[in-house]
């Protein structure tokens, strides 16, 4: 039947492990070769794959054709290697990668693989996760978990070895990433993360590198040879490194010699000594970020029970003895370094994913920060080892690697920021949800932008910009009230973690309970406006405002009402912001005539109004102004908005209100502001909504307008500017 299986998906190493059905142990699945690690190189010959030893001997020979290490470039969608004139990504070489191991896996066990338990550096961001899951499925392999490589390694250890109440240091170093995660150990088999840091450009391959340096320049200084200019002697010396590196590890080898043959038998001589001081920067990286760990912990390193080694780099003299130097212990490998990660991953085969948890933070510092309350993490009352009953009682509870912003503006709206909704090191899967104000546009499609942070860092551009997230098919809603006649609405964007550590984004419109369409985008390479300060324009999005006034000029509006009417009118257009706004103006009574056109000229506006004479378009009041408005308004895109002032009953009032509708269906809002005789039920059935009608006194005019010119002038802030928490929400 088909199985599951644990995959350590390394830099330069992978491995396979299994549960053992009849001992309900952990096992690791050898390849084809009877190895416990295939290395992670890939070799192309005449459009053919060539894996494991072979690829890896031809890859330390200097054969062109080989890709390696190509794990420190997941998440990125750029080349890795160009080979034979075909381009691959790191995703493309993982999933030939993966392909390989399950096809050997399959082979071996002779049963085809369900699904995989996959790791990844803790350090990993959500796009490397993400890539990691997608080169598996297209590997045909079903993505059970995703989960952090130094997790997995204390999960192998804890099975043995489980010590309730421990702290326990892992120290994960790999071929090309390095990890620290401190676990707690609660009750049996109950482990949690606390804290983790880690550089997944930082591992055994640039302790290579040094080794590769030093030989070069042995090499020319020692034998005369062009070492830095000869590309074939740069290559064999690059695959001899990682050989090199592992006979210095041995525990009498302090000293090797190195041969080119095919040069005259040139030879030089390295030392450990050489190489330990040619690569303490590196070794005190991993120093660094010790110490972080345990201070986000809010520990010392007499509090930690135990420092795990994990890693085939960590068989490195110097890693001992550094460790040693810091905690005052020896640290632990009573696992294979090399085979502890697939042990773990094997274990998780047998778990399901962990439920979301509440959002636990306290504010220290003014920083938000896991309630370490909530963590377990503990010092002293570490009790004797003891050897759990199987994997059946192992569960782990892992957290988030980096915090997760979004860009936000500063509360003096004086530049962009961080604004931190999950901080590091939460326990995930987690879920928050926030609220956004939202003024949305009835003639325009409404998008929101979010552009998704993970770091902690105040700059926002000092933090990895995961994706843009576009929010679509916002509805246009305007609110109730004769102040509001705006398009304000609440956006709810609830943010998560899951159980592999991959964001994901989800939207929903005030109370329903639909998520929004969410494309997610590339970021715009030119990022730098958010490293800046604000320029105060960038915080407001205001679109085009087209306004059509239209005025009854019948005989009932001659002397004092039309008098009224156009000091209201004028006053209204100096309220107006032209930057943004044309205005026009129409005289309507028997028939509806343009008195001016849409301007942005306030002056011009203005001399138009005060030029309309009563009786203008006849003393009647047959006509309606809505067609012309249409003329008017056709073809233009941003807000369009038309303005109705009668002071009684017209002739043909169900034609005008036929006509008002057609405005609206054309995203052509309407309001209509009466007085004297008006009919109130008419203005509101020519109204776009019943806050658009506004019955008022003669005397009242200027303040009817007044609160139009307000609510149409009002400048919309950025998205991203008032958000408040709200509930969340299940799928």
């Amino acid at each position: 039947m088909p199985i599951s299986v644990g995959i350590d998906l390394g830099t330069t190493y992978s491995a396979v492990a299994v549960i053992d059905q009849e001992t309900n142990l952990p096992k690791i699945v050898p390849n084809r070769e009877g190895k416990n690690i295939t290395p992670s190189v890939i070799q192309f010959i005449n459009g053919k794959t060539v894996f494991g030893s072979d690829a890896q001997s031809a890859f330390n020979a200097g054969v062109e054709g080989c890709a390696a290490t190509f794990k420190r470039h997941m998440g990125k969608n750029d080349t890795y290697c160009i080979i034979d004139g075909i381009s691959y990504t790191s995703e493309k070489l993982s999933e030939l990668l993966l392909g390989h191991l399950k096809e050997e896996a399959e082979s071996v066990l002779n049963d085809k693989i369900l699904d995989a338990v996959i790791t990844v550096p803790a350090y990993f961001y959500s796009p490397e996760r993400e890539a990691t899951i997608s080169a598996a499925e297209k590997a045909g392999i079903k993505v059970k978990k995703i989960i952090d490589e130094p997790n997995a390694a204390a999960m192998a250890y804890g099975l043995k070895y489980w010590r309730e109440n421990a702290n326990i240091l892992v120290y994960d170093l790999g071929g090309g990433t390095f990890d620290v995660t401190l676990t707690h150990m609660i009750r049996d088999g109950e482990l949690n993360t606390i804290t983790t840091r880690g550089d997944h450009c930082l591992g055994g391959r640039d302790w290579d590198d040094r080794i590769e340096s030093i030989l070069l320049d042995k090499f020319a200084s020692e034998t005369g040879l062009d070492t830095h200019n000869d590309k074939e002697i740069k290559n064999i010396i690059r695959g001899l490194s990682e050989e090199v590196k592992r006979r210095l590890s041995t525990q009498n080898n302090y000293n090797v010699t190195v041969t080119l043959p095919a040069h005259g038998k040139a030879a030089v001589t390295i030392t450990r000594e050489e190489f330990e001081s040619r690569s303490i920067d590196l070794i005190d990286r991993t120093g660094s970020l010790c110490k972080a760990v345990l201070a986000e912990a809010g520990i010392s390193e007499r509090d930690v029970t135990d420092v795990l080694l994990v890693g085939g780099s960590t068989r490195m003299p110097q890693v001992s003895d550094y460790i040693t130097k810091i905690f005052g212990k020896k640290p632990i490998s009573p696992v294979n370094p090399d085979e502890a990660v697939a042990i773990g991953a094997a274990i998780q085969t047998t778990k399901e994913n962990e439920s979301y948890s509440k959002l636990a933070i306290q504010i220290q510092n003014g920083k938000k920060v896991t309630d370490r309350k909530t963590s377990g993490v503990t010092s002293g009352g570490v009790l004797p080892v003891k050897k759990l009953s199987g994997v059946g009682v192992l569960t782990l509870r892992e957290t988030t690697a980096h915090a997760m912003g979004i860009i936000a503006v500063s509360t003096d709206s004086s530049r962009y920021i961080n604004d931190i909704i999950i901080p590091a090191n939460h326990p995930r899967p987690v879920r928050v949800a926030k609220a956004f104000t939202f003024h949305t546009a009835a003639a325009d499609e409404n998008e929101m932008d979010v552009y998704v942070l993970q770091g902690d860092k105040e700059n926002p551009l000092d933090n990895l910009i995961s994706y843009r997230y576009v929010i679509s098919g916002i509805k246009h809603i305007k609110e109730k009230g004769a102040n509001k006649l705006s398009g304000v609405t609440k956006i709810r964007v609830q943010y998560s973690y899951d159980n592999n550590g991959v964001i994901h984004v989800e939207a929903r419109q005030e109370k329903e309970n639909v998520n929004l369409p969410i494309r997610k985008e590339q970021v715009p390479e030119d990022m730098s406006k958010y490293a800046l300060p604000i320029d105060q324009k960038e915080l407001y999005k205001q679109q085009p405002l087209f306004v059509v006034m239209a005025v009854d000029v019948s005989g009932s509006m001659s002397d004092r009402p039309l008098s009224d009417a156009q000091d209201a009118m004028c006053k209204f257009v100096h309220d107006l912001d032209f930057s943004y706004t044309q205005a026009g103006i129409v005289a309507v009574s028997d028939s509806s005539a343009i008195v001016c056109n849409l301007s942005n000229d306030e002056k011009k506006c203005i001399n138009a109004i005060r030029s309309i004479k009563c009786g203008q378009t006849g003393f009647g009041n047959d006509a309606h102004p809505f067609d012309t408005i249409k003329t008017m308004l056709k073809g233009k895109e941003g807000r369009l908005f038309a303005i109705i002032l009668a002071d009684g009953v017209w002739s043909n009032q169900y034609k005008a209100v036929s006509a008002a509708k057609q405005c609206n269906s054309l995203n052509i809002e309407t309001a209509a502001i009466g007085f004297g005789g008006a009919d109130q039920k008419f203005l509101k059935d020519i109204s776009s909504e019943d806050a658009n009608a506004l019955f008022v006194s003669q005397s009242e005019l200027s303040s009817a307008f007044g609160t139009i010119a307000q609510s149409l002038s009002s400048e919309s802030k950025a998205d991203l500017v008032c958000a408040s928490d709200t509930d969340t929400w299940e799928n």
